[in-house]
């Protein structure tokens, strides 16, 4: 087994400059998130026994107790860079984290049953999860380009390797039963190769089979099915003969997963729907998340196991046959096959579009399938909340937090927050919901779907209904990410994205929204903010996302003012009678007093994605997919009273502050495939920035020159990376660290790059 020590050293530094960077924000504030929402996101399952299981979470591996459904102990820091690999029986398992500057991972194998670690080894390149144990002897099979390396999982010793010269990648790898063969599904057949000898022996086909995506060796050793990349059928061959049994057309939709009982008589394929979608509107054929039961001998079709969520992932099997494990995309289900029905269900985990009631009481999540509500006082979930086989698109809290307007295709439907019972089904069909609003009376409510249109909802009276088409260029595309009212519900705006960005207004008359005028902006979907504010003379002003940071617009009758421009990114929102806007820039937090254009102390706050109306909560995201809750009175800073009796000639500033260095987030950060590193020098000074690998090995040094005081925060001033090492090669995927020299100033801080 190689020496840990190698790398010892070099990851000691880098865990102290994470640990630094983590704990900056925990310094600066001196406190802590005061509650936690979810569950963390599940992400594999296999049985231990009957009545454990293993489930594998983004930071470490737990032990389920089967009857409870409880978490009963946890093992195996894993970080975003692990891949995790069962062995058939559940009792060892192994931990891959790789890194790829320079190219390493690290094996690590520990004993489940004790959550003891056995052995740790390293491998000279990238190892994913195409490895497997044998079944009967302690050896470990990993796959490289170069071939089949083999490895005593006990000692982390390499046994050799099986060559296989100018062979193409496969998508899956398991051993016999008998653990005398490894067997490859390579493209459009499966290969058997000889452990001892390193000799190919045969393999099995079948005319028309285009790429095989993954397979099941059966128990007694005596066959092997297999499935195609996006398909619903399943071949299944006798192992001695190498002869096609039986194929079947399991279901419709693409089968994802496939797993013998453990008496090798029954077969379950499972079939996930998303295959039968089209542009995100609906099914074509009706949901097909099922798991097929069939007998192995005659290939008959016994059983069928369904519930009521959607997007299988993936089918785990008891040992005694008695418990299958169903992993969807909202939930963890334990199915009992016996009772045909659910025994457990784990759903307590936030997933995919997410929301904050403007008083900050309720958190819900959306997917297309489900609705979950968390009460954010108890960390509770208190509502779970099927589509029914339709699809749950755009939504909105109502000013009050009690109501949610949501697309449930193709309709809009008002919800009741504490039952979840339908109050309103509005009888347009709309389809397509991206932009959903509430006006600020909670009376109407604004709708933009992806096929240019807008809706006005009547709340009191549902039949009137006002519909804007605004594709009335058939030469344009407008596709709506955003619909806003005025405090004053005098306009409505939205923002458009298809052939350029966009921002439309609207002027109300009486119970029309009449066209006033549009002009275009530079930004994409995902980074658009669309908040209106009162100043106090009465004035309505309109901020958006420009290519230079938040644009603040006064609204003039022919044609919009732009009144400043501010250094912020997105999550944009007015606060505190509409005087401070709350934005993001990076994992920072700022403060603006967008009237004088003066910025307060940033709060750094990685993972920050929600705050309430009044400042009072505010949401971060952790590694592991929960939700972090903070007090946002005492994380936020105090806002100090604003200069206002100053000489015109002299700019507004805020009392108390501070003039000095500082190193900023980068932005965008997650990014593919640039990004730009801002600071704010006190002095003129020669800059650097220096990035580095998450493993301390030095990636680029880019060298600014002699840059003056003030603020490098937008595009033209800030450090430019395009991604590429010092060789002109793009990077890889992963953590990346950059530090600025500048004088007697130094700073670090962590970035993504996620492609």
């Amino acid at each position: 087994m190689n020496s840990r020590k190698s790398v010892f050293i070099p990851s000691l530094k880098i865990t102290i400059l994470l640990i630094c960077i983590s704990l900056m924000s925990h310094i600066s504030y001196a406190i802590e998130p005061i509650a936690t929402i979810g569950q963390p996101h599940p992400e594999q399952h296999a049985f231990l026994n009957n009545n454990s299981i293993l489930q594998v979470v983004p930071t470490h591996v737990q032990i389920i107790d089967t009857n409870t459904g409880d978490v009963v102990d946890e093992f195996a820091e894993l970080t975003h860079f692990s891949d995790v690999v069962f062995s058939q029986n559940g009792t060892h398992l192994a931990v891959m984290n790789h890194s790829t500057d320079p190219r390493m991972t690290t094996v690590t194998i520990w004993d489940a049953n004790t959550r003891k670690q056995i052995s740790q080894w390293e491998i000279g390149s990238v190892v994913h999860d195409r490895a497997t144990f044998s079944p009967t002897q302690p050896i470990f099979a990993t796959y490289l380009y170069s071939g089949i390396h083999l490895w005593n999982w006990q000692t982390g010793e390499s046994l050799g390797k099986i060559e296989r010269v100018n062979y193409p990648a496969f998508s899956a790898m398991r051993f016999s039963a008998d653990g005398r063969h490894i067997i490859l599904a390579s493209v459009n057949k499966i290969e058997m190769w000889n452990v001892e000898t390193r000799l190919f022996e045969g393999h099995f086909t079948e005319p028309y089979i285009e790429r095989i995506e993954d397979m099941a060796v059966s128990p007694n050793g005596a066959v092997i099915a297999a499935f195609e990349q996006d398909s619903p059928y399943i071949y299944v061959w006798n192992v001695d003969t190498r002869q096609l049994l039986w194929k079947k057309r399991s279901g419709v939709s693409r089968i994802i997963n496939t797993e013998f009982s453990s008496d090798s008589r029954s077969l379950y394929v499972a079939n996930e729907t998303s295959m039968l979608m089209a542009n995100g509107i609906g099914p074509l054929q009706g949901w097909d998340d099922q798991v097929r039961v069939w007998d192995v001998k005659s290939g008959q079709l016994i059983d069928t196991i369904g519930t009521e969520f959607r997007y299988l992932n993936r089918t785990t099997i008891s040992p005694d046959q008695k418990n299958v494990i169903l992993h969807y995309r909202d939930a963890v289900v334990l199915w009992d096959t016996e009772a045909k029905q659910q025994q457990n269900v784990w759903a307590d985990y936030p997933s995919w579009m997410t929301g904050l009631s403007t008083d900050g009481n309720t958190f819900i999540s959306v997917s297309h399938t489900h609705i979950k509500a968390w009460d954010t006082t108890t960390q509770k979930m208190n509502l779970l909340i099927s589509s029914e086989d339709k699809l749950f698109e755009g939504f909105a809290f109502s000013p009050d937090g009690k109501k949610l307007a949501i697309g449930r295709d193709p309709r809009v439907e008002l919800r009741d927050l504490q039952t979840g019972e339908v109050e309103i089904q509005f009888p347009e069909f709309i389809g397509g919901v991206e932009a959903i609003k509430f006006s600020p009376s909670g009376k109407l409510i604004a709708v933009g779907n992806n096929f240019g249109q807008i809706y006005i909802l009547d709340t009191n009276n549902p039949d009137n209904i006002q519909k804007i088409d605004a594709n009335v260029d058939n030469n344009s595309i407008c596709l709506f990410s955003k619909v806003a009212f005025s405090n004053n519900e005098e306009y409505l705006a939205a923002s458009s994205y298809g052939n350029h960005y966009s921002i439309m207004l609207w002027k109300r008359d009486g119970n029309t929204f009449n066209d006033l005028y549009s002009w275009q902006e530079h930004k994409t979907i995902n980074e658009s903010m669309l908040e209106f504010a009162t100043t106090e003379d009465g004035t309505t002003v309109l901020a958006t996302t420009g290519k230079d940071g938040i644009n603040i617009w006064n609204l003039l009758p022919n044609t919009p003012e732009l009144l400043t421009t501010l250094d912020g990114w997105h999550h944009g929102r007015f606060y505190t009678d509409n005087r401070f806007l709350l934005a993001k820039r990076g994992s920072e937090l700022q403060i603006w007093d967008w009237q004088t254009d003066t910025l307060q102390e940033p709060v750094e706050l990685p993972g920050y994605f929600n705050i309430s109306q009044d400042g009072s909560v505010i949401l971060t995201y952790t590694v592991s997919g929960q939700v972090q809750i903070w007090d946002g009175t005492k994380l936020l800073p105090s806002l100090p009273e604003i200069i206002t009796d100053l000489p015109d000639n002299k700019r507004l500033v805020t009392l108390g502050q501070i003039k000095r260095n500082q190193l900023l987030q980068n932005f965008p950060n997650p990014f593919n495939p640039e990004t730009w590193i801002p600071f704010k020098l006190s002095n003129e000074s020669d800059v650097t920035i220096d990035i580095h690998s998450s493993t301390g090995e030095l990636v680029r040094s880019i060298s600014a020159g002699k840059m003056s005081a003030g603020d490098h925060t937008s595009h033209s001033q800030a450090v430019h990376w395009d991604g590429k090492n010092y060789k002109g090669e793009p990077v890889s995927s992963g953590i990346y660290f950059y530090t600025i020299t500048a004088g007697d100033f130094s700073a670090s801080r962590k970035m993504i790059i996620m492609k």
